[in-house]
């Protein structure tokens, strides 16, 4: 500071009680006493005073005043009253309906100096933005009496970028404040001021913020046309000029032209709740930039309540800034948009090649539980695309199934299989909205393919005032082909050790064709004899009948049957129940004895023969017309199955298939529906009649 502001009351020495003369002869305060919280707790607090006069006021309370010796020295709802110097308990029946002016300093001085006089300041501590919310700021509180004077005359150092909070605690009558910038040689009248025509109020909001643009100090001027006026100020200081770091974004609290900083993820976001004057409540423009490194930034942008302030990409952090000459407080929400449990946003382009880093997609283990996700279409996100895994030998044919829910009214899935050489796309399924859900199923390869989730509009969708897109998916995968078992080529080791039992492997190796040669017979003269007999389901009924029946019966049964004639087939087991016959596909239906299937599960047996043209992506549907809806239990031949439905994959042209299945539910009838692809186009048949479960032949 200049030379004319010096000294502070930092250059007081032990023994001294007042600053020394500089030029004028000015007595000043030794030093200003902060209010000390008393052990006792309450409304209760213990103040060191010098002598002078203490007014209290209090609206539907009271209060007491005590000294050193604990002597009640007043004790009213509204007093003033003499006090010599030392400590003084003050008690307050409710302290927030009451105001007070204490003695806390010596007389002030009634003159205000000129700009370039020497004159004692406040021993002013400077506070941080940050403890504005836990009320930490150490304030300097100021009081005077002006009986006898025409001003009490006060100063404040101050240097830029600093903002000054003034605040009037209490006064007795009326009163006027009037604040002077000066510095080495100018002075300025500031057009912050309080004026009062009678006395302060309890519950009365006197505060002023007194931005500071060079540096210099305040002089403040106390005056009152009552001669007997008593009153009492707290003042404060604040840094505006430095960068706050924020981890908390609920409750912001600052004063002045106040800037933070906050760490914000590449897929986060910020959404402005509210940031109002706290004194009126009006709006605060919210100004923001990106900070790329410690000293490059985007360009300033502003956001209101309402707003959201989404993150890019490549950002160390974003700056906040509140411009307002005012106590402000504001509150913030972080959202986060992560894709499949990943901690971020799936990629929206597949990689370039199979040897590209593919470790930023999300992978999706094929066990049916559920994932969510998001397009978040306000930060430029219109496509997720998802990786899933196959695993087995070569050559090996797995069926993807994915299920896709949420807000997908406008989205459109679909799975691409991978050419693991050249990253290609070999082959893909796509399909949008229906029924509630996006379903979609494809035969794909060994090792990584994906998934592609996106918005049907594309890019075109991208607008900054969008809502997310949120969607959630489930995947699940079956093997339909082993593929082949891969074969390594033996050492010349093993080779050399092998000669020597060629001879005994090879006759171990004749036992077992000897014995799959007797079973062959045996299978043969099995289908002879199966097939000679008609209405095989009285067969089965009647092994059941007398303890002979195995569940390999009917294994065996179904097996041998599918290699004999259409029609020599439906002859052996009787009479169809239900037979559905088109140029496409015959269809015939037998109901099975209840005894051959576990618990209550209703078995019944299908047999399927294609006519001219092959069947893909083949799939048998039960469903019931009353009661709950059936589920497979089990199928024999092993097939895919889930809920009610069997998933046949390809049934080529003029081929048998016999199929038994377990039907598990209450209901009495069942409805069957074949669907599939035909030369590439979807078709479906379903028998006309329905099928009744007849419980009575089953007791």
């Amino acid at each position: 500071m200049p030379p004319r502001c010096k000294p502070v009351l930092n250059d007081l020495k032990e023994d001294e009680l007042t600053a020394r003369y500089m030029g004028k002869p000015v007595w000043w305060i030794a030093g200003i006493i902060l209010i000390m919280p008393l052990a006792t707790a309450g409304d209760t607090f213990v103040q060191e005073t010098t002598e002078g006069q203490v007014w209290v006021n209090c609206e539907d309370s009271w209060s007491s005043v005590f000294d050193e010796q604990g002597s009640i020295i007043e004790n009213d709802s509204d007093y003033q009253t003499q006090l010599s110097s030392g400590n003084h308990t003050f008690h307050f029946g409710d302290i927030n309906s009451c105001q007070w002016v204490i003695p806390v300093n010596e007389e002030l001085p009634n003159n205000r100096p000129a700009p370039s006089q020497e004159f004692t300041s406040l021993n002013s501590t400077i506070c941080s933005q940050m403890d504005l919310k836990n009320s930490n700021c150490q304030g300097i509180l100021v009081s005077g009496d002006l009986t006898n004077d025409a001003a009490d005359i006060f100063a404040i150092d101050v240097e830029s970028n600093q903002i000054v909070s003034l605040s009037l605690l209490a006064a007795s009558s009326a009163i006027d404040i009037d604040i002077h910038f000066q510095d080495n040689n100018s002075e300025l009248k500031l057009e912050q001021e309080i004026s009062l025509p009678l006395n302060t109020s309890v519950d009365g909001d006197y505060e002023l913020i007194i931005p500071i643009i060079d540096d210099g100090r305040l002089i403040v001027s106390v005056s009152s046309p009552n001669p007997n006026t008593l009153w009492m100020l707290n003042t404060e200081i604040y840094q505006t000029a430095v960068v706050y770091q924020i981890s908390e974004l609920d409750y912001l609290m600052g004063i002045g032209n106040s800037t933070y900083f906050y760490t914000l993820g590449d897929d986060e976001s910020l959404k402005v709740d509210s940031s109002q004057n706290q004194k009126n409540g009006e709006h605060v423009e919210i100004k923001y930039r990106y900070a790329f490194t410690e000293s490059t930034f985007s360009e300033w942008n502003s956001a209101t309540t309402g707003d959201r302030i989404n993150a890019i990409d490549s950002i160390e952090r974003i700056e906040l800034h509140w411009d307002c000459d005012c106590r402000w407080s504001a509150s913030l929400t972080k959202s986060t948009h992560f894709d499949a449990s990943w901690g971020m946003d799936a990629p929206g382009f597949k990689p370039l090649s199979s040897s590209s880093d593919n470790s930023t997609y999300p992978l999706i283990e094929m066990d049916g539980h559920a994932e969510d996700g998001e397009l978040t279409l306000h930060m430029g996100d219109y496509q997720d695309i998802l990786r899933v895994e196959t695993t087995g030998w070569n050559e090996s044919v797995h069926l993807v199934d994915v299920v896709v829910e949420g807000d997908i009214y406008e989205l459109q899935v679909s799975i691409w299989n991978m050419d693991q050489e050249t990253w290609d796309i070999i082959d893909q399924k796509s399909a949008t909205y229906s029924m509630d859900k996006i379903r979609v199923s494809l035969d794909v390869g060994l090792g990584t393919h994906f998934i592609h989730i996106q918005h049907l509009n594309g890019s075109d969708a991208i607008d900054e005032n969008s809502e997310s897109m949120e969607w959630r998916v489930r995947i699940t995968t079956a093997v339909l082909d082993e593929g082949e078992e891969p074969w390594f080529p033996a050492s010349d080791a093993v080779k050399d050790a092998a000669d020597v039992f060629y001879w005994l492997i090879g006759f171990i190796l004749i036992l077992p064709f000897i014995i799959f040669y007797i079973n062959v017979n045996k299978s043969k003269r099995f289908v002879e004899e199966f097939a000679r007999k008609k209405n095989r389901l009285q067969w089965l009924s009647e092994k059941l009948d007398d303890g002979s029946y195995s569940p390999t019966d009917l294994t065996k049964a179904l097996r041998s049957v599918s290699t004999l004639e259409w029609e020599e087939a439906l002859e052996v087991w009787g009479e169809p129940e239900v037979r559905h016959y088109t140029t496409g596909i015959d269809l015939a239906v037998w109901t099975l004895d209840r005894r051959v299937a576990d618990s209550s599960a209703w078995p019944i047996l299908i047999g399927l023969r294609p006519q001219e043209s092959e069947w893909s992506i083949a799939a048998l549907k039960f469903e019931a017309n009353e009661g709950n809806d059936w589920v497979v239990s089990k199928v024999e031949p092993k097939l895919l199955s889930r809920g009610n439905e069997i998933f046949l994959d390809t049934i080529n042209s003029n081929s048998r298939l016999f199929i038994r299945v377990d039907l598990s539910g209450n209901a009495s009838s069942v409805d069957i529906y074949l669907s599939g692809m035909i030369n590439g186009a979807p078709v479906a048949a379903k028998p006309a009649n329905t099928i009744y479960r007849n419980f009575d032949s089953e007791e």
